[in-house]
């Protein structure tokens, strides 16, 4: 116990944070999600479509359902801060963006949860 404490005051004296960083996530394309289920990443691809459900949003990259490589799944109740820092989403089909978080595997289909809307990135072109 006394070696882990030493280790981490050692670190930190020398500007290094014991705190993990999300610099060491890969920066990936979306048609390569497949090979990263479970790892937190930041996956790019184009927004092919959207989808608007009763209590959900689907953001498909590269190309519309059911083909799509991912989706990005924006709950309801998250979706009015998406609005607020992008205007309306729809008008972005096209678009490249990003997203950062957790890559999933639902029903054969690969999808990144985006509950914030700082981990979503429009990127230019």
């Amino acid at each position: 116990m006394y070696k882990k404490i030493l280790a981490v005051s050692v670190l930190s004296i020398y500007g290094f944070s014991p705190i993990i960083s999300y610099a060491a996530e890969s920066k990936i394309e979306a048609f390569k999600v497949p090979f990263h289920v479970g790892e937190r990443v930041m996956a790019c691809g184009n927004l092919a479509e959207i989808k608007h459900l009763s209590n959900r949003h689907y953001l498909n990259l590269d190309k519309k359902y059911p083909n799509q490589t991912l989706t990005l799944l924006v709950w309801d109740s998250d979706y009015r801060w998406f609005e607020e820092r992008f205007g309306n989403i729809d008008g972005f089909v096209g678009r490249r963006f990003c997203a950062r978080g957790r890559i999933e595997e639902y029903k054969n289909n690969m999808q990144i949860k985006v509950t914030n809307p700082q981990f979503l990135r429009l990127m230019h072109q």
